[in-house]
């Protein structure tokens, strides 16, 4: 076995691991709360401020490498007027969440039967067919 085979399969075999999966989602939230930040134009500095802690708390916060606990994970979401929720699918499907709510569709004029049809949240990668739809409607 060439040694770029042997480093592929144990890469996916570390995929499967606790470890490599708890990594990834402290990563993907991390990046989303990153991305929220730029998108509301929020610093660092500003979110310590509306946290009630120091700088060097979010520093240490968003360089990816925390374990957040659910209690920082609201409170950040609170801080940046963000409502935190949690999701969970099955193993090897892919989500996609959008969030809308009846007033966007109402500007969109839109009914919101024929919005809330645009949004498939969860695509099953494994046979590339099975849709499952969660409304998610302010």
């Amino acid at each position: 076995m060439k040694a770029a085979e042997r480093f592929n399969k144990l890469l996916e075999q570390s995929k499967q691991s606790p470890e490599f999966r708890t990594e990834k989602a402290i990563l993907g939230l991390t990046e989303e709360i990153l991305a929220q930040m730029k998108r509301q134009d929020v610093s660092r500095t500003e979110l310590a401020r509306r946290l009630g802690k120091n700088p060097a708390f979010v520093t240490k916060l968003l360089r990816g490498n925390n374990n957040f606990t659910f209690d920082t994970v609201v409170r950040i979401a609170r801080a940046l007027e963000m409502e935190f929720v949690p999701h969970m699918m099955p193993e090897g499907w892919q989500s996609r969440i959008f969030d809308f709510s009846s007033a966007r569709a109402e500007e969109e004029s839109k009914p919101l039967a024929e919005v809330k049809r645009e949004y498939t949240a969860s695509v099953n990668t494994s046979t590339g067919g099975d849709y499952a739809e969660i409304a998610l409607v302010a």
